[in-house]
């Protein structure tokens, strides 16, 4: 368990250079969240629950978890939010976030006045009052511009002009049953949240611990040309695959079916367009 006394005498650089590795992790993580209709309220409400958990988990005196007013203090959450998140974690209550345009498009299939009798959802004017798209707008994401919400229902294929002009459209018609920006990705998005954070724990480790450290390298070019990248595709399918099947059968003596650490080596390939330097 941290010991606080110490982790609270800050280094200013140290600090500086802290707030840069943030900022780079955040933007590879927006651009993901993002791409998969997960917005800033979302991200911060979860951040939220995740800074206050840690917090009352990880960094507690004698053992014992943290007191509300020691969580607010670390954290900077006031102990009004602090007591309501906690509430929820107790109570097992996931944070209630969502896109706003899966709102509106979940109202748009639901919602009877916007139904046919048959019960498919209305072609919809833009503007005017209900049942329109700018009605759902002002439920839905009322501080976002109809503009806004029309380009993005067009651009993610969720909708279709509804006449001849496809750039401003006066009416949009619903072509699909939800609003998914990019396909299923599920199992992916399942990976990300153990190897990233597999990635970020051994960072941290090897941080406080630099008297045991783990391994942790990786090979870099700011300047690889599109063949060099490909070469290094085609070198870490081929010949990092094989070290992973070495890893297993060596490995596979040495697991048990209880008890032990999660474990392992993990190999991947980076490559940014124009991005030179970035994935330092």
């Amino acid at each position: 368990m941290p010991n606080m006394d110490s982790a609270t005498q800050f280094d200013p650089t140290a600090q500086a250079r802290m707030q840069g590795a943030v900022e780079r992790v955040l933007r590879a993580l927006a651009r993901i969240l993002l791409r998969q209709g997960f917005d800033y309220a979302a991200f911060s409400e979860l951040a939220k629950r995740v800074f206050i958990s840690v917090a009352s988990e990880e960094f507690g005196i004698r053992n014992r978890p943290a007191s509300k007013s020691r969580v607010a203090l670390l954290t900077g959450i006031n102990r009004r939010d602090v007591a309501r998140v906690q509430r929820q974690v107790d109570a097992d209550q996931p944070a209630q976030v969502f896109n706003p345009m899966l709102r509106l498009v979940a109202l748009w299939i639901r919602e009877p006045a916007y139904r046919t009798d048959a019960g498919l959802p209305r072609q919809l004017p833009v503007n005017g009052p209900a049942p329109s798209l700018e009605a759902l707008r002002g439920r839905a994401c009322p501080d976002i511009p109809i503009t806004a919400v029309v380009r993005e229902l067009l651009q993610s294929g969720v909708a279709r002009s509804g006449d001849d002009d496809a750039t401003r459209p006066g009416s949009l018609v619903l072509v699909t049953d939800a609003y998914v920006p990019r396909e299923d990705v599920t199992a992916k998005l399942d990976l990300m949240g153990t190897d990233v954070a597999a990635l970020l724990n051994t960072i941290g480790w090897n941080i406080e611990q630099p008297a045991a450290p783990r391994f942790q390298r990786k090979v870099s070019f700011d300047h690889l040309t599109q063949a060099g990248v490909e070469r290094l595709q085609a070198f870490a399918a081929e010949s990092g695959m094989q070290l992973l099947k070495t890893l297993d059968a060596e490995l596979v003596q040495h697991s048990t079916d209880e008890g032990g650490e999660f474990a392992g080596l993990g190999i991947y390939v980076f490559s940014e367009s124009g991005q030179a330097g970035r994935a330092r």
